[in-house]
């Protein structure tokens, strides 16, 4: 086909993965793909523009990369800020997914680039972009699951038997780095005693109600403060909260490997820093304590009986973690959101824990490996309905309609 895919590498890592995985769908159907390489993105930018000679392109990019003001990318006003992109420059439509909350990317969304289409991973926070930035266009695109790169993306899903699904040496395995809630609290008391009270009350708050999405929960304390804020402002003042997001998605996040640890669940957590994490039963927190990417993260996770997932605050979305250990027939345990109890039941094609009763998990864990039969089979029905919906070549198939 004579349209022009373009896709961004080597600046993130597991967002690189990502439009690999969705690159192959693309090259599947015949679309040429070109790749702006961020670490020579002057010379890539040279490149594109030999290779477009009047023809359409399409940027499918994640998080803003080429959008956020790259000086190879962008011609600059006479203050030297960002002023036109080569993307307008070469009229190429820019479709954007947000793997993040979108008050970490305030600046960028203020000034986004003409024409730019948002696709967000949470229905909250689209719903976020509708009500304060209403004319970027936006929709919901959930993350998918990722597969070992052989082969055009959808190929390579295997199916096991149950005798070579017991043969798995990791009975519970968690995909993902630690951070220690203690480091980002560290900002917290650097502040003066009236704001730090101020965002321990916030903390607080979602540690007794996990349920709250994150606009909702800080909203609610901001307008307590200024209650004249108009949405111009409480979107400026939303901005300045990251440290809350990270700091209740590290908390949960801590506190569920720490149960299953303390509470006699070998857990192979695969990820940098796990052994530094306080733990009691520091025998049951099996790590090397290194960076993995997400090429063996996927191999990690097709070791396991068990994956475990923590989500990073999506009430109305998924993680990449739940689909992507579907796919390798391993069972997914997870908190749950509204987006996922609409597409799959408990004790059918997953198992959800409750963050509310952490204390519990231990136990269930110990119950679903007494009955490996049933869990097997829990885990086949997750691989079929993540074969059948969420690959990246199905995600693909959605972009594929703004084209």
């Amino acid at each position: 086909m004579d349209k022009l895919i373009i896709f961004c590498k080597h600046s993130v890592e597991t967002l690189t993965y990502f439009s690999r995985q969705t690159a192959q769908a693309f090259a599947s159907w015949g679309f040429e793909i070109f790749w702006m390489d961020m670490n020579m993105a002057g010379l890539s930018a040279w490149k594109l523009r030999q290779k477009m000679q009047g023809r359409e392109a399409v940027l499918i990019t994640f998080n803003f990369i080429g959008l956020s003001g790259e000086e190879e990318l962008w011609e600059l006003d006479d203050d030297g800020m960002p002023q036109t992109s080569i993307w307008e420059k070469l009229d190429i439509l820019c479709l954007n997914i947000m793997v993040d909350h979108p008050l970490y990317y305030y600046k960028a969304l203020k000034h986004p680039v003409p024409g730019m289409r948002m696709f967000c991973i949470d229905r909250d926070h689209a719903s976020y972009l509708k009500r304060f930035y209403p004319d970027i266009p936006c929709g919901f695109l959930p993350l998918a699951g990722n597969l070992p790169e052989t082969g055009i993306s959808g190929q390579s899903i295997q199916t096991v038997s149950f005798d070579q699904w017991q043969q798995r040496p990791y009975p519970v395995v968690f995909t993902a780095n630690y951070v220690s809630s203690a480091r980002i609290e560290q900002q917290f008391q650097a502040l003066e005693p009236e704001y730090r009270d101020f965002y321990y009350e916030i903390l607080e708050s979602f540690i007794q109600n996990p349920g709250q999405e994150l606009l909702s929960g800080i909203e609610i304390y901001l307008r307590r403060g200024m209650p004249e804020l108009d949405d111009a402002g409480l979107c400026e003042a939303l901005s300045t909260m990251a440290a809350v997001d990270l700091w209740i998605r590290t908390y949960f996040r801590e506190k569920t490997v720490r149960m299953l640890a303390e509470g006699g669940i070998r857990v192979y957590a695969a990820g940098r820093n796990w052994d530094k994490m306080p733990c009691s039963c520091p025998q049951n927190l099996v790590s090397s304590g290194k960076m993995l990417d997400s090429q063996a993260c996927v191999r990690v996770t097709a070791q396991g009986k068990i994956a475990l997932n923590t989500m990073p605050w999506f009430k109305d979305g998924a993680h990449d973690r739940i689909f992507t250990a579907m796919l390798h027939s391993t069972a997914v345990l997870t908190d749950d959101s509204r987006y996922l109890r609409e597409q799959f039941q408990d004790m059918e094609e997953l198992v959800y824990y409750d963050l509310k009763h952490l204390e519990e998990l231990p136990d269930r864990v110990r119950e679903l490996l007494r009955e490996p039969q049933r869990l097997f089979e829990t885990a086949c029905r997750g691989r079929d309905a993540a074969a059948e919906f969420h690959t990246w070549a199905h995600r693909a198939e959605e972009l594929r309609r703004y084209l």
